[in-house]
């Protein structure tokens, strides 16, 4: 397995991708669940379709004696089974990294959405609070009115009273 894997390295030089821990990464990400799921399934596939090729390399390549050209094809297949693993596994990091990416996008159009709501709903109560100080005026102007206008009324009427007897003293005399 070491010359398959060492053969491998040389020739394919994205063996970087396998250094990363994608699923590490993604546990540091409490918001994002789903695509830790999706990359602990992606990460067992391909430890499942690793420990198939071993299987498969010892099957095929240690069952019989190899000419050297049976070893090079079996070391050539293996290689590009091991690059195509490699493809897969870099697109679907980019995938991941693009649903990430959206997701940061969204989280921060709904931040701002959230903002935009929470002036609104402090103007909201603002405005609330001056339709209520305008009510609360408005009834005291209405009581004080009322006050004016009773107090107007019994003065009136004393007024009437005070000029009625004057006017009858007046008549009376005559």
């Amino acid at each position: 397995m070491n010359n398959i894997t060492e053969i491998s390295r040389k020739s394919c030089p994205e063996d970087s991708m396998l250094e990363e821990n994608p699923v590490s990464r993604l546990c540091t990400r409490p918001n994002y669940i789903e695509e830790f799921e999706e990359t602990k399934k992606a990460t067992s596939n391909f430890a499942g379709v690793h420990v198939s090729l071993e299987q498969s390399q010892m099957s095929n390549c240690s069952e019989a004696p190899l000419s050297s050209n049976d070893t090079s094809t079996c070391q050539s297949s293996l290689q590009c089974q091991f690059v195509s693993l490699k493809q897969q596994m870099a697109r679907q990091k980019a995938e991941h990294e693009a649903k990430i990416t959206s997701l940061e996008q969204r989280n921060k159009e709904l931040q701002l959405e959230i903002k935009d709501l929470h002036l609104k709903l402090g103007q909201q109560r603002n405005w609330y609070r001056l339709v209520e100080i305008k009510m609360r005026n408005a009834e005291r102007a209405r009581e004080d009115a009322e006050r004016r206008n009773a107090t107007l009324q019994r003065e009136m009427e004393q007024f009437f009273d005070t000029f009625g007897e004057l006017t009858n003293e007046l008549k009376a005399p005559e």
